[in-house]
């Protein structure tokens, strides 16, 4: 069994090209499914409706979109009657969201679609591979976000002659 390190598809993983590949095709599938939702929008709309009512923040912390983009987002899916916004009475400062009936009935259609534009792009993978990979991927993504580890230099400089002995070999890197 090769178990050598193909490095371009581990970057390929962290640079986002197999979530914007899925992501076209969860669009893609929406659009022909009439479901008037991009994928990052039904990201938004999934993790709402986790909470009868959540504030921004909350939805911009759990799918990692910048403030910037949440609120692009969150003035679309308002504009278009999905969600609304609205300001609590003994917290000004936060926007809380909520699903509006619309919202829910688009939310039901795009669980279909998602969960079989997921289906297909698992097909091939054992039930065991998915959760070795989604365990492996929430380790990347709890090392990601500790802020205090920075790499010593002597880690940097084996790693390097690491990747230079395998790129002088031939191996995959």
């Amino acid at each position: 069994m090769d178990t050598s390190i193909d490095y371009r598809l581990v970057f390929a993983l962290m640079n986002g090209k197999v979530a914007d590949a899925f992501n076209r095709k969860l669009s893609e599938n929406f659009a022909k499914a009439q479901v008037p939702l991009t994928a990052e929008q039904w990201n938004v709309l999934l993790t709402l409706s986790m909470r009868e009512v959540a504030t921004q923040q909350q939805i911009c912390d759990d799918t990692s979109f910048s403030k910037a983009t949440m609120t692009r987002l969150v003035d679309q899916l308002e504009s278009e009657g999905v969600l609304e916004r609205f300001k609590a009475r003994v917290d000004w400062r936060s926007n809380y969201l909520r699903m509006t009936r619309k919202g829910l009935a688009i939310r039901d259609k795009g669980l279909y679609i998602a969960s079989r534009t997921l289906r297909a792009a698992l097909k091939g993978l054992t039930n065991e591979q998915v959760s070795t990979t989604q365990s492996s991927l929430n380790t990347v993504l709890d090392n990601l976000k500790q802020h205090d580890h920075v790499t010593p230099p002597e880690e940097i400089a084996e790693l390097m002659k690491f990747y230079n002995l395998r790129k002088n070999k031939g191996l995959r890197h």
